[in-house]
C-alpha cells in the first residue's frame, strides 16, 4: 500500500514538472531590447520574404538564360513505319540531335544529327546518316540583341538585390521608429504613475490640514479631483501603452508573449562625432542621387527609348542570313537577304520614338531633382537632431533655474498653485523629450545613410 502512495506521488511530481517550468516562464513579460526587435522583425517581415523570393527569382532566370545560350541541348526523335496506299514501310528511322544556340548576332546555332535506320523486314541497319549545320541570321537593325536578354536578366537581379535591401533598411527604420514610439509612451505611464502617486499624497496631507481646520471642504474636493483625474489620465495611457504594444508585437515583431522595451543606451558622443561628420559635407554626392530607385528607374526608361528609337531607325535595314552545312553526300552553303521596301508609318514611328526620348530626358531630369531635394530634407533633418541634443544641456540648466524662480515665487505667494502645477506639467514634457532626442538622432542618422545610399550599421550603436 504504502508502495503504491509512492509510485502515484512520483507520477504526480512527474506529470506536474511541465506545469511548474511553464509557471516559471510566465512570471512577468520578457525584457526585449531594440536589436532583438529589429532582428525578429527582418525574420518575419513580409516584404523582405517577398524580395528574397523575388531575388532568388531573378538568379534562376539568369542561370536559365546562361544555360540555354551556352549548354547544348540533346534531342532524340524516332520515327515509325509509314502506312501508304501500299501498306507499312519497311524502315524505322530515329534522329539523334545536339544543338546549341550562341548569343552571337541576332540568331545563331550551332546543330548536328546522326541519323539511324533499321529495316524490320531484312533486320539489318541501314547505313547511317550524318549532319552538321550553321544557321546565322543578321537583322543589322539588332546586331546586340543576342546579348540584349542576357544583360536584361544581370540588371534584373541587380535591381531585385537593391530592392532587397532596401526592403531590409526600411523594416529596420520603421521598427527603430516604432520602438522609440513605444519607449515614449512607456516613460509617459511612468510620469502617470508617479503623478497618481503624488497626487494620493497631497490628498492625504489635504486631509490632515482639513482635520486641523488649516483648510476648507473646498481644498479637500480639489486634491480628491485631482487624484480622479491622474487616475483617469493613467487607465488612458496603460489602454493606450497596452495596445500599441500588442500591435507591435504582432504586426511587426510576429510574437504573442508579453514583453517591455528597453531604454536605448546610446554612445552619444560617438554618435553625434558620426552624425557631424556625415553632414560635414553640404553637397549631395551625385553617386548617391543616381543611385536612388526612382533616379534608375527613369533612367531604364530613358534607355528604353533610345533603344525603341534606334529600332525605329534602323528597321529599314536588311536582315542577312546564312547557313551552312555538311553531311555524308558533300557540303553546302547558302545565303539570303531580306528588306521591307516601304513602310508608310516610319518616318511617323520615328518622330513618336524622338519624342518619347526627350520626354524620359525631361522625366530623368526631375526624378533626379527630386531625389536630390529628399536627400537635403534627411539632411536638415539630422542636422536639426543633432542640433536639438547638443542644446540639451542649455536647456538643462535652464529648467533648473526656472524651477528655482518658480519655487521661490510659490513660497512668497506671487504665483498660484494652478501656475506652479502647469510649470511642473510643462517641466515633466520637457523631461520626456530628453531620451526622445536620442532615438531620434539616432533614427535621422540612419536614415540620412540610406538615402546616400550607405550600409546602415544600424548594429554598432546598439550593442
Amino acid at each position: 500500500m504504502v508502495t503504491r502512495r509512492i509510485r502515484y506521488l512520483v507520477i504526480g511530481i512527474v506529470l506536474l514538472i511541465p506545469f511548474v517550468g511553464l509557471a516559471e516562464s510566465n512570471t512577468g513579460p520578457v525584457a526585449l531590447p531594440l536589436d532583438e526587435a529589429i532582428a525578429l522583425s527582418l525574420e518575419q517581415h513580409a516584404d523582405i520574404r517577398q524580395a528574397e523570393l523575388e531575388l532568388h527569382i531573378a538568379q534562376l532566370q539568369l542561370k536559365a538564360a546562361w544555360a540555354q545560350s551556352t549548354i547544348p541541348s540533346i534531342g532524340l526523335q524516332v520515327t515509325p513505319p509509314q502506312l501508304s496506299a501500299s501498306g507499312f514501310a519497311e524502315d524505322i528511322e530515329g534522329i539523334f540531335g545536339v544543338g546549341v544556340s550562341l548569343p552571337w548576332g541576332t540568331q545563331t546555332n550551332l546543330s548536328a544529327e546522326i541519323t539511324l535506320g533499321w529495316n524490320r523486314v531484312t533486320g539489318e541497319w541501314a547505313d547511317p546518316g550524318w549532319g552538321i549545320t550553321y544557321v546565322q541570321r543578321l537583322d543589322l537593325g539588332q546586331l546586340d540583341a543576342g546579348f540584349e536578354e542576357l544583360t536584361a536578366k544581370q540588371q534584373a537581379v541587380s535591381d531585385a538585390e537593391a530592392a532587397s535591401e532596401r526592403a531590409r533598411h526600411t523594416v529596420v527604420l520603421d521598427t527603430i521608429d516604432a520602438y522609440s514610439d513605444l519607449l515614449s509612451a512607456q516613460a509617459q505611464l511612468v510620469q502617470a504613475q508617479a503623478d497618481l502617486k503624488q497626487a494620493e499624497v497631497d490628498l492625504d496631507a489635504m486631509k490632515e490640514h482639513v482635520e486641523a481646520g488649516l483648510k476648507g471642504d473646498a481644498s479637500l474636493l480639489e486634491a480628491q479631483l485631482a487624484v480622479l483625474e491622474a487616475r483617469i489620465i493613467l487607465e488612458q495611457i496603460e489602454t493606450a501603452y497596452a495596445t500599441d504594444k500588442e500591435t507591435f508585437g504582432r504586426v511587426t515583431l510576429g510574437i504573442s508573449e508579453a514583453y517591455e522595451p528597453i531604454a536605448l543606451e546610446l554612445a552619444l558622443d560617438n554618435l553625434t562625432a558620426a552624425a557631424a561628420e556625415l553632414i560635414d559635407d553640404e553637397e549631395i554626392p551625385e553617386a548617391a542621387v543616381l543611385a536612388a530607385r526612382e533616379v534608375q528607374a527613369a533612367q531604364e526608361t530613358l534607355t528604353d527609348t533610345k533603344d525603341a528609337l534606334r529600332t525605329a531607325q534602323t528597321d529599314a535595314l536588311p536582315e542577312l542570313s546564312l547557313q551552312a552545312g555538311i553531311d555524308e553526300t558533300g557540303w553546302r552553303i547558302g545565303w539570303g537577304i531580306s528588306l521591307d521596301l516601304f513602310e508608310p508609318d516610319r518616318f511617323v514611328e520615328i518622330d513618336i520614338a524622338k519624342a518619347n526620348v526627350e520626354l524620359a530626358e525631361v522625366q530623368l531630369e526631375t526624378t533626379q531633382e527630386q531625389v536630390a531635394n529628399s536627400i537635403l530634407n534627411q539632411q536638415t533633418a539630422l542636422r536639426r537632431s543633432l542640433e536639438d541634443l547638443e542644446r540639451l544641456p542649455l536647456e538643462e540648466g535652464k529648467w533648473v533655474l526656472e524651477e528655482q524662480v518658480m519655487h521661490a515665487k510659490r513660497e512668497a505667494g506671487t504665483i498660484s498653485e494652478q501656475d506652479w502645477e502647469e510649470f511642473l506639467e510643462d517641466k515633466e514634457a520637457f523631461d520626456l523629450s530628453k531620451d526622445e532626442r536620442a532615438a531620434s538622432l539616432l533614427l535621422a542618422y540612419l536614415a540620412y545613410r540610406d538615402g546616400l545610399g550607405l550600409k546602415l550599421e544600424w548594429e554598432e550603436w546598439l550593442q
